[in-house]
């Protein structure tokens, strides 16, 4: 069986691997040899969508490293299931790049942020399993229900979002925006 040392390792690995490709998208364009002020504030403005999704984005995955960080330290060893938990959440976090990538080119398109809502579900979602089964099925740690109950709102919270990108994309932008809000929150209001 594998450390709990080894699995925390090699996510740290791949959570540094995505941030490092979703920062490749971020590019100033060219400009032509000769250009105007102008030209450089439009070639600025392009960028703006692709910083912000990349900020909401590194955010979320900040919030995931802390909060996997958090669980793999009360853990006191690992089972096999749990390996498979925290593979299919890492599976999870792997595609945030792309809905990223799309709704930064794409920023009100409602199958774009309706992309990113459901890839954050599924890592919403990922994590609810990982920690409820080290909670709940394998009694790894105490059980926590202020937690689960905030991993299972950000969970169907991030499900609500993938219609109402096409009611309107500004309501999943507010989720998109309200759940890490959620989690900088003193845990006071966690209750």
């Amino acid at each position: 069986m594998l450390t709990k040392n080894r699995i925390e390792a090699f996510s740290d690995g791949v959570i540094a691997i995505i941030i490092t490709i979703m920062a490749f998208d971020l590019k100033v364009p060219e400009l032509q040899e000769e250009f105007s002020s102008q030209e450089v504030w439009n070639a600025l403005g392009t960028v703006v969508p692709k910083v912000l999704s990349y900020m909401l984005s590194f955010v979320i995955l900040a919030i995931m490293w802390l909060n996997h960080h958090m669980l793999f330290d009360k853990i006191p060893h690992t089972t096999s299931k749990l390996v498979w938990y925290n593979m299919l959440l890492l599976f999870a976090m792997s595609l945030i790049p792309m809905p990223t990538h799309f709704m930064a080119a794409h920023p009100f398109l409602p199958e774009a942020v309706m992309f990113y809502g459901f890839v954050m579900f599924l890592n919403a979602l990922g994590f609810f399993l990982l920690r409820r089964y080290a909670e709940v099925h394998a009694k790894l740690i105490p059980y926590n229900a202020i937690v689960q109950k905030s991993n299972l709102i950000s969970t169907l919270l991030y499900f609500l979002s993938i219609p109402l990108a096409f009611v309107s994309p500004y309501l999943s932008f507010l989720i998109f925006i309200g759940i890490p809000v959620w989690y900088f929150l003193p845990d006071r209001f966690h209750k």
